[in-house]
């Protein structure tokens, strides 16, 4: 298994950020705000990358996880 626990935490907290940026959005939405739309969808895109990128396992860890089965 990925030993991820940061990675993990940024996630879950990207995943909280997408929210904010849809309740954002929303609220543009229904009062009529153009830029608060905008960067609403700007937040949720931004929340929804950095959520996908921190769970996507590298090749470093792959590396350091078929280290540690050799040496057990």
């Amino acid at each position: 298994m990925v030993h991820g626990e940061l990675r993990i935490l940024v996630a879950a907290l990207a995943v909280f950020v997408a929210l904010a940026g849809l309740a954002a959005a929303i609220h543009g939405l229904l009062f009529d705000k153009h830029d608060v739309v905008v960067y609403g969808l700007a937040t949720v895109a931004g929340g929804i990358a950095a959520f996908v990128v921190m769970l996507t396992v590298h090749p470093k860890d792959l590396e350091i996880e078929h280290r540690q089965h050799r040496e057990s």
